[in-house]
């Protein structure tokens, strides 16, 4: 029998394990600089007011997530390394962190979670969908570039840590 993962949005309630799905993957990674994570109170405000939170769940059980950021005219909006006028930077989404448990890899969820959030940005007016990934995370940089988007540059983002720096711009 096939697993049935629907997407859906994700609610405050969802917050403490899209957590620890956080805490989880970054423990695993073979190379710590490549995934960094948020806190609650940043989830928090995700669920809320600052973007959404996509959930991918099969059964009540949230198999993976995707935090989608309004960035507007914070300092770090992304759109700043395309040279956006500062009405085009609040035409700007950021795909923040996306996290799949390690039971439920493989089952594409990552790419539909993205399709999903890129089609409601698109709904929402959204022109400019960016990201990050560091260059040696294979797995992040071609799941952007299977995706559509391109590297608009690369800078040390984070702490220091380096970072492609992606955009697809959309319709």
């Amino acid at each position: 029998m096939a697993l049935e993962i629907g997407v859906y949005p994700a609610d405050a309630e969802d917050v403490p394990e899209i957590a620890r799905i956080m805490d989880e993957a970054y423990r695993q990674m073979e190379c710590k600089d490549w995934f960094c994570t948020d806190d609650v109170p940043f989830l928090e405000r995700h669920v809320r007011d600052e973007g959404f939170i996509l959930k991918a769940a099969a059964e009540d059980v949230i198999a993976g997530f995707l935090v989608v950021r309004y960035p507007g005219s914070a300092p770090d909006n992304l759109g700043r390394y395309l040279g956006l006028s500062d009405d085009d930077l609040g035409l700007t989404a950021h795909m923040e962190s996306a996290a799949v448990q390690n039971s439920y890899r493989g089952h594409g969820i990552q790419k539909r979670l993205m399709e999903e959030a890129e089609s409601l940005l698109r709904r929402q007016g959204y022109r400019y969908l960016m990201g990050t990934a560091h260059p040696d995370n294979i797995y992040s940089v071609n799941n952007f570039l299977r995706l559509g988007y391109e590297v608009a540059g690369e800078d040390m983002k984070y702490g220091g840590l380096p970072r492609y720096i992606f955009c697809r711009r959309i319709s």
